[in-house]
């Protein structure tokens, strides 16, 4: 545990980087102050790669001072808008929260907020499920050659959805060329949740 806070404070990126995806992938509670000191050695540098890991590993654990620190200093200055709107809607926000950043029409923020209800398998009420349905029922059709569809996450979060307009939505992105999507959606019309990318 040591050698974490050692490596997420000391000089090198790389080694902050490691110690940062560590501590996500084996849920090591204990380190939400250390990784956002290390976040804030990290901010104007160069190594997107490593605040992006601090910045999901801080949307994991859940820290509230995290979360206005991301939002003064990544989201309102437009860096690394999926990742950080994910995890500032990781940590303690509701739903409501999520349909306000849909209706930025962001692309980046949005693809963020979509990532985040299906890989956490989020499940609004009815009324919430039919609104975010319905904003993002074409959301990304003209997105720049070589993207993903970013209604991956919204199709992976239908697999446990009620709402009249899953089916429907979910056999909207069947017609999608894009293989992931229609993999998530077959299987969320069968509702079930399959393993993510």
């Amino acid at each position: 545990m040591d050698s974490l806070k050692i490596n997420l404070l000391g000089k090198s990126t790389v080694a902050r980087r490691k110690a940062a995806t560590e501590i996500r992938k084996k849920k090591i509670d204990g380190f939400a102050t250390e990784l956002l000191e290390a976040l804030k050695l990290e901010f104007e540098k160069k190594h997107n790669d490593t605040q992006t890991e601090i910045i999901k590993t801080l949307g994991y654990l859940g820290d509230k001072n995290a979360k206005s620190y991301i939002k003064e200093n990544y989201i309102d200055n437009g860096f690394f808008l999926a990742d950080s709107c994910a995890a500032f809607l990781r940590i303690d926000s509701t739903i409501a929260d999520f349909i306000k950043i849909l209706n930025e029409e962001n692309y980046s923020k949005s693809h963020g907020a979509l990532d985040v209800l299906g890989y956490d398998k989020l499940i609004p009420t009815l009324e919430e499920q039919n609104i975010i349905l319905t904003k993002c029922w074409d959301f990304g059709l003209n997105r720049q050659k070589g993207l993903t569809d970013p209604r991956y996450g919204l199709a992976a979060a239908c697999a446990g959805w009620e709402s009249g307009k899953t089916k429907s939505f979910l056999l909207h992105c069947l017609d999608s060329n894009d293989v992931p999507l229609i993999y998530v959606s077959e299987n969320s019309l069968k509702g079930k949740y399959v393993r993510l990318r």
